[in-house]
């Protein structure tokens, strides 16, 4: 049977220069894992773990453009991630999720469609998984209503929602879910933040905005991709994209997400669509939570918070340790700061291998977790004809803590 190899340990000392402190983390990083290569668009890879430990894994199968229905490979892992089946292709998939407490999941929709503007509800089919695993499809889908005011649509004339789920999906104190949206308010140029929250997964209803356009961090794009969890003093922190380059923007909620602080930057972490999860501590000496934070770009970097408030972050290079592993033709350009050149300036300029820097983070137990990403050959365009050396991959890897 495969199992997990470790290529390093890792010791980090939450955030003191003495490496003897106490609360110091030791972090056995493993090879990683393939779980999908193509010579097609394979990329923006998350998540989804059931009760019973079985693994899905969502990655987008077309290119970075606007569209009327995302498409997405599902491939699943029984051994916990060490290997995966061939992948399913499903339609209005989405890269934000929740599992309810039976066991079964809805995979939310990523783009959306206006259902009745007059009323301001957006929605979207979207598929569910059961306990067992079984895919299926409800067509009346997923719906968000409540709208403060109208949103823009980037694909008017498909009518496309101006909003889009994305993010991580937390249960509310009164056992509801909340998730995150961000898109455009008419009349905006940059992006705003949504909480919205649900009884059954399916029907949201927008509850406040976590950081509107008129946000005063740098970022020409403003509030957009973004992770949520709980702390364990209850509250619910926040981290969210700006722009490429730039850190990532920080608020909390002290009332269920109804209310929000006035954001200010990570001090480190940064760029793209970051990933929580949260470690009940796993060294027995701490006295606050772990939390765990993916992301990046230029690079990937996995960090650790035991502060117990996001405040001082320490980083594992995921490109580094994944490059060590691997061959020439799966190693990682550790900045992707060219990935939108073109396939002839990076030919010529023998340059491939970028990765798009999106991943997501899973806890498997508190001493576990596991990160996705990917490796994007060409940046973000297709494959050339005449390379058939090159590809575009996802890959997992585990992370230990102690």
């Amino acid at each position: 049977m495969p199992e997990w190899k470790t290529q390093s340990v890792v010791s980090l000392t939450g955030g003191h220069t003495d490496p003897s402190v106490q609360n110091g983390l030791k972090v056995s990083v493993s090879e990683p894992v393939l779980v999908k290569r193509s010579r097609w668009f394979c990329w923006f890879p998350s998540l989804i773990r059931q009760p019973d430990g079985v693994l899905w894994a969502v990655m987008s199968a077309y290119a970075d453009i606007h569209a009327s229905n995302s498409v997405n490979y599902l491939s699943r892992s029984r051994d916990g991630g060490l290997t995966w089946e061939e992948p399913r292709v499903i339609g209005d998939g989405g890269l934000a999720h929740l599992v309810k407490p039976d066991g079964s999941v809805v995979i939310l929709p990523y783009y959306m469609r206006e259902r009745a503007r007059a009323v301001r509800t957006i929605g979207a089919p979207c598929n569910l998984l059961s306990p067992q695993g079984v895919l299926d499809m409800q067509a009346s889908g997923a719906e968000v209503s409540g709208w403060p005011k109208p949103t823009k649509s980037p694909l008017p004339d498909a009518g496309i929602a101006g909003f889009v789920f994305n993010g991580q999906v937390v249960r509310a104190t009164d056992g509801g879910y909340l998730a995150t949206l961000y898109g455009t308010f008419e009349g905006d140029t940059r992006y705003a933040l949504v909480m919205a929250e649900s009884v059954d997964g399916l029907r949201w209803q927008v509850r406040a905005i976590i950081a509107g356009p008129e946000c005063d961090l740098a970022g020409d794009e403003g509030p957009c991709e973004s992770a949520i969890c709980r702390l364990k003093d209850g509250r619910l922190m926040c981290l969210f994209r700006l722009a490429s380059f730039v850190p990532y923007g920080q608020t909390f909620s002290a009332d269920d997400g109804r209310t929000w602080t006035k954001p200010v930057n990570t001090a480190g972490p940064g760029s793209v669509e970051p990933s929580l999860a949260v470690l009940r501590d796993p060294t027995g000496k701490l006295s606050h939570d772990v939390v765990a934070l993916s992301g990046g770009r230029p690079d990937i970097n996995v960090w650790f918070s035991t502060d117990g408030a996001g405040k001082e972050w320490q980083a594992i290079d995921i490109i580094a340790a994944h490059n060590a592993a691997c061959d020439a033709r799966d190693r990682i350009l550790p900045d992707s700061s060219t990935a939108w050149k073109t396939a002839d300036d990076m030919r010529k300029a023998g340059m491939t291998g970028y990765s798009s820097c999106y991943t997501e983070l899973m806890a498997i137990d508190d001493h576990t977790l596991l990160v996705i990403y990917d490796r994007v050959g060409y940046g973000w365009n297709p494959i050339p004809d005449d390379d058939p050396d090159e590809s575009k991959s996802v890959w997992v890897m585990r992370l230990q803590i102690s």
